[in-house]
């Protein structure tokens, strides 16, 4: 009897180590960053982008889309995850990295990207306003708004992934 209670609490103990990775390798997956613009044709005059040009958006030394309409890129809050991550793979450093950056563009007329609150904030903006491009969690993407680009693991690609651990 004692060899059997030994067993089982050694199988229980597996058990529970296993259980537990499984739940952790979940907790550690991840996040899908999409970059995004609108669906609606007359807003977004783009459905593709290379990652070279999504950086050169961002530091604003690429202002007009292809057909002419001007460009309004937006970023969520400083310290937004999203935004650091989006910041340390795009831009390669942090916001608050930017600062000086931004303050000499600023007095030759040249201003940051807009700044919005939250995701819901930046789905809105970028669904209604011409010209705009943002990110949002990939899981967050709704049909006001269309992916063109996917950031993850460091790495930017235009391929969607194949699968999303939306929660």
């Amino acid at each position: 009897m004692p060899r059997l209670f030994s067993l089982l609490s050694r199988i229980c103990i597996i058990l529970a180590a296993l259980g537990w990775s499984v739940t952790y390798a979940f907790a550690d997956e991840p996040m899908v960053i999409a970059v995004i613009v609108s669906n609606n044709e007359e807003i977004a005059p783009v459905n593709s982008l290379a990652a070279n040009e999504l950086r050169l958006i961002y530091w604003r030394k690429k202002e007009y889309w292809q057909g002419g309409q001007r460009i309004q890129p937006a970023n969520l809050h400083a310290e937004h995850p999203l935004r650091l991550l989006f910041s340390k793979t795009v831009l390669s450093n942090l916001p608050k990295a930017q600062t000086d950056y931004w303050n000499e563009l600023y007095f030759h007329g040249i201003r940051p990207p807009r700044s919005v609150q939250s995701e819901e904030a930046m789905i809105r903006y970028v669904a209604d306003t011409k010209g705009s491009i943002g990110y949002v969690d990939a899981c967050h993407v709704d049909k006001r708004v269309q992916s063109i680009l996917w950031i993850r693991n460091d790495h930017i690609t235009n391929e969607a992934p194949e699968y999303l651990n939306c929660k």
